[in-house]
């Protein structure tokens, strides 16, 4: 989305978590189409990476499909297991969820990818400005941009400490020995991040034209069912 303003950017992603939350077919079928197409227009930026954070999802995907297929009532999968079978309802309810749910992390993969730092950070400042006073937008902006970046950075840090300070043995104390080690590397590498300065480059205001894409998903999420 090259020609598209960050701050418009980031409105269409919470509209578009907005109607994916919701799991209609219809919006799940849209939004997925409008990521594909979004994808293809900018050149699929580091698959890799957006598999691996749907990996790590694995069990809470797996989670929402047991919930929903085995404690929602319905017609029965399996009539012969009884109870043990899922209903065709509850998994109907489930799948759409776990879609609606990668649909979501794949959409905030393309903004990470497609939109630097020096973008987000102010257009987030943008975003709350009418709520919010200049220090509070500063202190905000920066805490939600960092908590963003702070789950792959952690990351990094346990695969680095576990490759220098290998476990040995799966003991409590190992265990135990390993934790205290990653969390003075998490907060040696927070004091260094501290001091490191953020600078918020002001952004011009978006085309009025552009607002017309989320004015458009306005309208299409708050369709009557």
């Amino acid at each position: 989305m090259p020609d598209v303003h960050p701050l418009i950017r980031v409105v269409i992603l919470l509209l578009f978590t907005a109607g994916m939350a919701t799991a209609r077919p219809e919006l799940l079928a849209g939004g997925t189409l409008l990521l594909l197409l979004l994808y293809a227009l900018a050149g699929i930026p580091s698959p890799a990476i957006l598999f691996l954070m749907i990996k790590r999802l694995r069990w809470l995907l797996l989670a929402i499909l047991l919930v929903y297929g085995w404690w929602t009532p319905g017609e029965s999968v399996w009539p012969d297991a009884g109870a043990l079978s899922p209903s065709s309802e509850g998994l109907t309810l489930g799948l759409l969820r776990v879609m609606a749910l990668v649909a979501i992390v794949a959409a905030v993969h393309l903004l990470l990818q497609s939109t630097s730092r020096e973008q987000l950070l102010p257009a987030i400042m943008q975003l709350i400005r009418p709520v919010t006073s200049q220090q509070v937008r500063e202190r905000i902006a920066v805490r939600v941009l960092l908590s963003i970046e702070a789950v792959a950075q952690v990351q990094t840090l346990v695969s680095e400490v576990l490759r220098k300070h290998p476990i040995k043995s799966w003991r409590m104390s190992s265990l135990a020995g390993a934790s205290r080690l990653l969390y003075r590397t998490v907060l040696d590498r927070a004091a260094q991040a501290a001091i490191m300065p953020i600078k918020v480059n002001e952004l011009d205001p978006p085309p009025w034209w552009q607002w017309i894409i989320p004015l458009a998903m306005s309208g299409l999420l708050f369709v009557p069912v």
